[in-house]
């Protein structure tokens, strides 16, 4: 049995590569890899059309139709990819009639109507890691697909949902990602480097926060689960001896409040067993801000870049967000972690339906003030309603989005209306990115700020990496941003409402808790070993 996995292609590119060179393995497919591997009997592909630039659909339903597979899985991992992936499935599916096309990721989840629809003949809905290995079973002749827990098919012209699939409990139960399958050359952190690869490993999955425009709480459950020390030095040395330079800690939250004391045993480990690689995690400002200790320990094992998700310098938008969190918080996180030389990347957010001018300039300048203390980079994106939002059902119940095209939902252009023009938000996004790394250079140059000793290598490699690309951010600001500005303005003048039946659709298909999870706890299964 032969599985052929596919990440497609962003058409408008992911944000990180284009501003920071910063492409990593895509875990997601090489998890499920793993996962299939683990049948006997079975073979494994990934093709990465993100890491490899020179692909097209042509050419991937080239690669699928010779290897000739019996099944195919598309990740719609970004809502933007979901034209490519359609393209993908209908191509590869006229020339292979009998394999399976599966589709799998967030967007598919709460879209499965149009992905099957749209050429797919199975949707995983949610966590896909038992689902796809009961679906080679099912190819393999030993079980039947209305038996598969947590999926959307075709049967005699209709759409049938078999039940909800229970959250893995258990996380060191799933077998190691096939890592070997894919290039390591292909995955860079230019900024910091040539030659500088990154892996992505997963400790934890589920969020049990609740911001009102996230994704992850509906597609990975709002229990926070996670591996045991053991089992994630185990994917770190693995990753490590395949030569990759850097690990992605990909978990939304790294540390949440229970698991405090099973990060500092896992610190430990880094540290006594020698472990060299850099790494990167994605942090909450509050538990940054109160655990200096923590901090500490983890720059001691390596931790080079935190990602900080502020979202937003007014309180008024933070507590609307549902995100818990205050600026006073965020402002401790980043100068705990810039004290110990840890380089801070800041999320912010502009745009959402319930801030005006005002919030987002606030937003703007906080930014700046974050800089002051130690944050050293900022990725400004736009407030997007994504399917399996609260904010995206809202958004389709009351007519505010002004297109569907999901090309757009990039997370960098606006699809909404809101109390601010559309194009006035794209301005105020664009003028945050550029005017905070100018004034960031500026002031550095001037008052020749001082720099972490620990961080000053990196930041040197960024400067030089930012000023060779400078015809790049020329040629954005005189050709690039215009055109999508008059994107903007068409897709707003011309609207696109969906019809009835289809907003009825993917408002009820957005509104479905995907999984089956009857325990206690619902928000935290830690397993502090």
């Amino acid at each position: 049995m032969k599985a052929f996995f596919i990440r497609p292609i962003n058409p408008t590119k992911t944000a990180y590569k284009k501003s920071f060179g910063f492409l990593p393995t895509p875990l997601g497919l090489l998890q499920l890899a793993g996962d299939v591997l683990s049948v006997e009997g079975t073979e494994a592909r990934v093709v990465d059309m993100e890491a490899d630039g020179m692909m097209t659909v042509e050419s991937v339903v080239d690669e699928a139709t010779k290897w000739d597979p019996d099944v195919v899985g598309i990740t719609i991992h970004a809502t933007a990819a979901q034209e490519v992936s359609l393209s993908l499935a209908r191509r590869i599916k006229e020339q292979l009639k009998d394999t399976v096309l599966v589709a799998g990721g967030h967007h598919a989840t709460f879209t499965p109507t149009e992905t099957l629809k749209g050429g797919f003949d199975v949707v995983v809905l949610g966590e896909g890691d038992g689902t796809m290995v009961d679906l080679v079973h099912c190819l393999n002749g030993k079980m039947k697909l209305e038996d598969v827990k947590g999926i959307a098919y075709y049967k005699g012209g209709e759409i049938r949902k078999t039940k909800p699939r229970p959250l893995i409990t258990n996380l060191d139960t799933i077998p190691v990602p096939a890592f070997h399958l894919v290039n390591r050359e292909k995955y860079t952190f230019d900024i910091f480097g040539k030659g500088e690869s990154v892996a992505c490993i997963e400790t934890s999955r589920g969020c049990p926060y609740a911001c009102d425009f996230c994704s992850v709480t509906p597609t990975w459950g709002n229990k926070w689960r996670n591996k045991s020390v053991s089992r994630i030095m185990q994917e770190v040395k693995l990753v490590e001896s395949l030569g990759y330079r850097w690990i992605f800690f990909v978990d939304d939250i790294f540390v949440v409040f229970p698991n405090i004391k099973q990060r500092e045993k896992l610190f430990d480990c880094m540290i006594n067993e020698g472990v060299e690689v850099k790494w990167i995690a994605q942090m909450r400002a509050d538990i940054t801000a109160r655990n200096p200790t923590l901090i500490e320990k983890a720059a001691n094992a390596g931790l080079k870049v935190a990602f900080l998700g502020v979202e937003s310098g007014s309180e008024e938008t933070l507590k609307k967000m549902h995100k818990g969190l205050n600026t006073s918080w965020a402002e401790k996180a980043v100068k705990v972690l810039d004290e110990n030389g840890v380089v801070v990347l800041v999320g912010l957010i502009l745009g959402a339906p319930y801030e005006g001018l005002k919030d987002m300039w606030r937003t703007v300048k906080f930014a700046y003030k974050l800089s002051d203390v130690g944050a050293d980079g900022v990725q400004f994106s736009i407030y997007t309603p994504l399917p399996g939002t609260r904010v995206f059902v809202d958004a389709i119940k009351n007519g505010k989005l002004f297109t569907l095209d999901w090309s757009q939902f990039d997370l960098l252009t606006p699809v909404m209306r809101t109390r601010v023009h559309p194009t006035l938000i794209q301005l105020m996004q664009f003028y945050g990115n550029y005017s905070f790394y100018i004034r960031k250079w500026v002031r550095s140059k001037l008052l020749k700020t001082r720099v972490h000793p620990r961080k000053l290598a990196l930041l040197k490699n960024a400067e030089s990496y930012f000023l060779k690309r400078v015809p790049h951010f020329l040629k954005e600001i005189v050709w690039s941003f215009p055109v999508g500005l008059a994107r903007t303005t068409m897709f707003y003048v011309k609207g696109g409402q969906p019809s009835a039946e289809k907003a009825a659709t993917i408002t009820e298909e957005s509104s479905v808790i995907v999984y089956d999870d009857n325990s206690k706890n619902r928000y935290f299964l830690i397993d502090d070993k």
